[in-house]
C-alpha cells in the first residue's frame, strides 16, 4: 500500500491562455496542506486538472497509487472536494439534497451529518437560496465530511466565512486527520489558517509548483528581519529573498539564520506563513 494519498507527477495542462507546467505534489496519508498563491497563479486550474474536469496534457495523477482511469467509482467514494462556489440547486431543501444524495455514497454517516448541521445552526428545512453565502459553504462542506472521505480537497473553503465559522471549521478540518488514514488539501488565501492547522505548505505562482515544505521547519528556518537604513548596503541586499524599504528602514525575510551573524544591529522576529509568503512573492 502506497503512503501518500495524492501523487502529481510531471503535470501540464493548458486551459486558454494559462498554462499548468511540470507540477509535482505528493501528499502522505494523514496530513494537512495548505495550498496558497496569489489570485490567478494557478490554485483552482490545478485542483480541477487533477480532478479531471479540465483536461492535462502530460503527466499523472494517482489517487491512493492509483489512476482515476479503470478506478473512477472506487476513488470517488474515498473523495470529497468542495469547491469556492455552491454545486447544489437553491430552490431545493438542504434534507432533500442529503437525502437524494445520500444513497451514493455507502460511507454516508447520516447521524453525523445532522450533528454538523446542529452544530452549525443549519436549518435542514430551510432552502439553500435561504441561506447566506456562508451557510452555503458550511452545508457544502457538512455534505462532504458526512460522506466521510479518505481524501478532502478544498478549493478556499473558509472564504465566506466570518471568524467564529472559519474557526470552527478549522477544528473539525484539524479533528479529522486525528485518523492517521485520513489527508486534507485546501487551497486559500487567508494565511493564518495555515498557521493554525496546516503540516506542510505549497505554493504555486503563474502554474508552477515552486515548493512543498513543511510548516514547522519553515518557519523555524526563517526569520523576518528589520535592519537600519545607515547599516544596510548591496551585500546584506543579498541575503534577502525578499525586502522591503520604508522610511524606517528596511524589512525582509532571510531563509538562513546562520546569516544573521552577518548583519549589524539587526531586529530579528519570528515570522508567520503570511510574512514568508509575501516576500518570496506568492501573495502579492
Amino acid at each position: 500500500m502506497t503512503d501518500y494519498a495524492l501523487e502529481v507527477k510531471n503535470l501540464y495542462s493548458n486551459v486558454g491562455n494559462f498554462s499548468l507546467i511540470d507540477a509535482n505534489l505528493s501528499l502522505e496519508k494523514g496530513t494537512i496542506t495548505g495550498f496558497i498563491g496569489k489570485n490567478g497563479s494557478g490554485k483552482t486550474t490545478f485542483i480541477k486538472t487533477i480532478l479531471d474536469l479540465l483536461p492535462k496534457s502530460k503527466g499523472k495523477v494517482l489517487f491512493f497509487g492509483k489512476t482515476m482511469d479503470g478506478n473512477e467509482e472506487e476513488i470517488k467514494s474515498r473523495l470529497g472536494v468542495v469547491f469556492d462556489s455552491l454545486i447544489y440547486s437553491q430552490a431545493l431543501k438542504a434534507k432533500t439534497i442529503m437525502n437524494t444524495l445520500a444513497p451514493f455514497y455507502p460511507n454516508f454517516d447520516q447521524t453525523y451529518f445532522n450533528k454538523l448541521m446542529n452544530k452549525f445552526e443549519l436549518d435542514p428545512d430551510k432552502k439553500l437560496k435561504h441561506y447566506s453565502k456562508g451557510m452555503q459553504m458550511k452545508f457544502s462542506i457538512i455534505m462532504t465530511l458526512s460522506q466521510k472521505p479518505d481524501l478532502l480537497i478544498l478549493d478556499e473553503p473558509t472564504a465566506g466565512l466570518d471568524p467564529v465559522a472559519r474557526a470552527e471549521v478549522l477544528d473539525l478540518l484539524y479533528d479529522i486527520i486525528q485518523d492517521e488514514e485520513k489527508t486534507i488539501f485546501f487551497s486559500t488565501h487567508i494565511t493564518s489558517d495555515l498557521d493554525k492547522i496546516a503540516d506542510y505548505i505549497t505554493l504555486i505562482d503563474s502554474g508552477k509548483i515552486l515548493f512543498t515544505q513543511a510548516k514547522d521547519e519553515m518557519l523555524e528556518s526563517h526569520a523576518l528581519v528589520h535592519v537600519d537604513k545607515k547599516n544596510m548596503t548591496d551585500e546584506i541586499k543579498s541575503l534577502f529573498i525578499g525586502l522591503k524599504e520604508s522610511s524606517f528602514g528596511y524589512e525582509g525575510i532571510i531563509s538562513d539564520k546562520s546569516k544573521l551573524s552577518l548583519i549589524p544591529n539587526a531586529k530579528v522576529t519570528k515570522p508567520s506563513v503570511e510574512d514568508i509568503m509575501i516576500y518570496r512573492g506568492g501573495l502579492k
